[in-house]
């Protein structure tokens, strides 16, 4: 999955919970579960992006090379 559907997803999951944050009738479990299901992709999306370490190829490399 892209960074933009990840982004895409945890918008149109954020939608969700405010609409059914605004309902008298709404779970106490649905929030819950929309809640969780939010950071989980907030922390796909960080490891999504997050820089790659390029340190360690180099180094299996030069020992290769070696």
């Amino acid at each position: 999955m892209t960074e933009a559907e990840i982004m895409e997803l945890i918008n149109l999951k954020r939608r969700s919970l405010e609409d059914y944050k605004g309902m008298k009738t709404a779970s106490a479990t649905t929030v819950k579960v929309l809640e969780d299901e939010i950071k989980t992709l907030e922390i796909s999306l960080a490891r999504a992006s997050a820089p790659k370490p390029t340190g360690q190829k180099k180094i299996f490399l030069d020992e290769c090379a070696g």
